[in-house]
Order: structure tokens, then C-alpha cells, then sequence
């Protein structure tokens, strides 16, 4: 009986040996199948990167260029490590990671792509570059002694007022004051610039002194030359059509020079002269007349030469003067008259060199300006280039010892694109500073021989 049971508990222990045998042999058919499976995986993840660097291999394609221009105009702006942002640990890496059969030349566009600059600005600017200068400012005509030398509004009129009274026919050194003042008054305007416009308005020409002309000589204010620029034989002609005759209507011919100046731009200077040698005795208002004249849109200052004027004259025509924001002078002589005159041509003759320093200076401003501008672009380019190309061949000394291919070539083309892109900076560069060095100096010599000029005929006309 005990040999009995002996024998079922060793058959029964056989069998599960054997079972459990079987059991662990399925768990590991099972881990040998999990890691063919995690091996076909990675194998398949590995085809999909060398799919995803393949496709950014081919994207280089749009950065090769064959002359200097299209390099110029590469647009590389999200070059990843160019300029400030470069790393050279981290672009040997991503080079590293390419296919080991590329060319050289492909090589070169790849590190191209992550460390490349971008000259488009450079490129867009030197082909703008402007080497033109503004002209010279407005040439001088201020005689008002108000306004900045050199700061001359865009257009002067000078307005000669001119009294034919009859008191003008009196003698002085053997001279008439009215051919005494015709006289000054021809060499005054024929020595103002060509820019003046001029006008000669003369008033009391016409009737006699008695009571029974008065109204048709107060009347008697004519523009005898209309505003326009000097002409010689014109102005003389005009002067020889009238004389002494009748009464002085004053404030009538500063009102009439009024009417005529309101029709002009506000930015013209008006500069009135009038030539008398007494009161307002047609019953008119030469204060106000002076007062309207300079606060209008007009702006005309009015300037009075008193001629051979008695104490009262004088002082009426004072009042006149500061009226209209102008001066009062007093002539008793043919020398004094002239003496005024010549005064006023000293004034045209320190704004011209005024006018002269002023652009003179203007043009060495402007052409230092540039230039700089010039030097500070080109040695910007300049540097740029220097960086791109040691950056390039540091990499490829280094990648030398990982890939194997031409890396010689890749300095070679790094090196011969930069040499160009620096030839063609400094060329150019130089090229437009000459120029505007040379046109700055015509600029200067054309603004001395300008102002040289019209000195010299202001002085002859003395």
C-alpha cells in the first residue's frame, strides 16, 4: 500500500515539473518577440530621420549662387547661428549628423545655411547711394537788417517810393534834389543782386503847387516801373519821364504800394525806400498808411531818407519810419545821399559773406556726412566677411578629424567669396567718395566765385 502511494506522488511531481518547465519557456518567447519588435521600431524610426535630413539637404538648393550679385542677395536672415548667436559646438554637431557622402560644395551650403550673413542691406544700400547736394540757400537780399544773414526768404522786393513834389527842384551843389536823388536811386538798384525784384512808384509829378492843382497832383502816384528785376537802360529811361511838379501825397503812394504788394506771397521780403524831402500835405495818413503796410501780410518794412527835410519834416517822417519798423536818415548833401546808399550796399555786401561761410560750411558738412556713412558701411560689410570666413574654416579643421571629404575646397570657395564681397565693398565705396568729395568741392568753389562776384559789383558800383 505505501509502495502504491509512492509511486502516484512521484508521477504527480513529474508532471508538474513539466509544466512548470513549459511556463517559462513561453515567457521568454514572449521578451525575444517584444525585442525584435522595439528593434524594428528604431530600425523604422531611423528610416524616417535619414527621410527628414534628406529633405533638408535638398532645401539648400535656393543659397548657391554663381556670381557676386546673387551672393549679395541671399536672403539668409534666419541663418540659426550667424552674427551674434553663433555657437561652434553646436553647428559641428549638426554637421556631424549628415550623410558622410556629400560633396564638398554641399558641405559648404550646409554650414552656409546655419552661419551665413546676410548682406541684403548693404547690397540695397550701395546701390542708393545718393551723392547729389542740396543747391545753395537763398542768395542774399535782405536789406530790412532784421533778419539772420544768409536766411533770406525766397523772394525780396525793393519798392523806391519816389517824392516829385515841387520842393524837389530845389538846388543843391548845383543840383536839383531830384536829379541828386535819380542819380543815387539808379546806382543803389543797379548794384542790388539779380534776385531783387524793383519797383519805382513816384507820386506828386503831375499839376503845380497852387490850390488849383492840388487835387490833380494828389492824385498824381504812378508805378512808373513795375516790380521786375533791374534792366539797366529800362529803369534810366523811366527815371528821365518825370519831375518836379506839384503837391506830396505821402500816405497815397504807400497805399498804393500796398494794393499791389497784398496780391504776393507772404513769404516774399518787402523793403520800401522813399525818397523825400517833406510832409504829407494832400491830407492823408502816412503813419497809418506805414503802419498797415508793415503788420499786413505784406510785412514791408518802411525805410525814409529825409532829404534836405526841415526840423517838423523831419519829425513827421520819423514817426513814418518807426511806423513801418524801418529807419529814418537824413541827407543834406549829394554826399550823404550817397553816402546812405552805399550803406546799404555795405549790408548786401556782409550777407554775401555770410551766405558764402554759411554754405560753404553746409558742404563740408554734408560731404563729411556722407563719407562717414560711406566708411562706417563698408568696415561693417567688411568685418562681416571676416567672421563668415574664419568661422567657415575653423569648422572645417575641425570636422576634418570626423568627415572625411575636401574640406580645402569648402575654404577655398569661403575664402573666394569673401575676397570678392570685400573687393567690391572698398571699390565702390571708394568710388562714391570720390565723387562726393569731388562735387563738394565744385560746390564750395561755385558758392566763393558767386559770392567773390557780386562783392566786386557792389563795390564798383560804390
Amino acid at each position: 500500500m505505501f509502495k502504491k502511494h509512492a509511486y502516484i506522488f512521484s508521477v504527480l511531481a513529474i508532471i508538474f515539473l513539466i509544466v512548470g518547465c513549459s511556463d517559462k519557456n513561453d515567457e521568454e518567447a514572449l521578451e525575444i518577440d517584444q525585442e525584435v519588435t522595439n528593434n524594428q521600431t528604431e530600425i523604422s524610426g531611423a528610416g524616417e530621420e535619414e527621410e527628414e535630413l534628406s529633405s533638408e539637404i535638398a532645401s539648400t538648393d535656393h543659397l548657391q549662387y554663381s556670381n557676386l550679385e546673387e551672393r549679395m542677395q541671399l536672403n539668409l536672415e534666419d541663418a540659426e547661428f550667424s552674427g551674434d548667436k553663433f555657437n561652434e559646438d553646436e553647428v559641428q554637431s549638426i554637421i556631424e549628423q549628415l550623410p558622410d557622402d556629400l560633396m564638398a560644395e554641399d558641405y559648404y551650403y550646409q554650414i552656409l545655411s546655419l552661419i551665413g550673413e546676410d548682406y541684403r542691406k548693404y547690397d540695397e544700400f550701395f546701390k542708393n547711394v545718393d551723392t547729389s547736394f542740396e543747391t545753395a540757400s537763398v542768395q542774399p537780399g535782405n536789406l530790412s537788417g532784421d533778419s539772420e544773414s544768409g536766411k533770406s526768404n525766397s523772394k525780396v522786393n525793393v519798392l523806391i517810393l519816389f517824392d516829385a513834389s515841387g520842393s524837389m527842384s530845389e538846388m543843391i551843389d548845383g543840383k536839383t534834389k531830384m536829379d541828386l536823388a535819380k542819380e543815387a536811386v539808379d546806382s543803389f538798384v543797379g548794384s542790388l543782386p539779380e534776385v531783387v525784384n524793383i519797383s519805382l512808384t513816384v507820386y506828386g509829378h503831375k499839376g503845380t503847387g497852387s490850390d488849383s492843382n492840388k487835387e490833380l497832383s494828389c492824385k498824381s502816384i504812378e508805378e512808373v516801373y513795375p516790380l521786375s528785376t533791374y534792366k539797366e537802360n529800362e529803369f534810366q529811361s523811366v527815371l528821365d519821364s518825370f519831375s518836379s511838379a506839384g503837391w506830396t501825397p505821402l500816405a497815397g503812394g504807400m497805399e498804393s504800394i500796398y494794393q499791389k504788394l497784398i496780391k504776393d506771397p507772404e513769404d516774399t521780403e518787402n523793403i520800401v525806400y522813399i525818397v523825400s524831402d517833406g510832409v504829407e500835405t494832400c491830407n492823408g495818413d502816412p503813419v497809418n498808411a506805414a503802419k498797415e503796410l508793415n503788420q499786413s501780410n505784406t510785412k514791408a518794412i518802411v525805410n525814409i531818407i529825409g532829404f534836405d527835410v526841415d526840423d517838423e519834416g523831419q519829425q513827421q517822417l520819423k514817426e513814418v519810419a518807426k511806423a513801418g519798423e524801418g529807419e529814418y536818415s537824413t541827407v543834406r548833401t549829394e554826399q550823404e545821399l550817397t553816402k546812405y546808399f552805399n550803406s546799404e550796399k555795405t549790408k548786401l555786401i556782409n550777407q554775401w559773406y555770410g551766405w558764402e561761410a554759411e554754405n560753404v560750411n553746409k558742404y563740408y558738412a554734408s560731404e563729411a556726412d556722407r563719407i562717414n556713412e560711406l566708411y562706417d558701411m563698408e568696415t561693417e560689410m567688411i568685418n562681416l566677411t571676416y567672421d563668415e570666413e574664419a568661422r567657415i574654416k575653423n569648422l572645417t579643421y575641425n570636422l576634418d578629424q570626423s568627415i572625411d571629404t575636401d574640406w580645402a575646397k569648402v575654404r577655398e570657395m569661403a575664402e573666394d567669396t569673401a575676397d570678392e564681397l570685400r573687393g567690391y565693398v572698398r571699390s565702390t565705396a571708394d568710388t562714391f567718395r570720390e565723387e562726393i568729395r569731388s562735387k563738394a568741392d565744385q560746390n564750395r568753389d561755385n558758392v566763393r566765385d558767386k559770392a567773390d562776384k557780386e562783392r566786386e559789383e557792389l563795390r564798383d558800383n560804390e
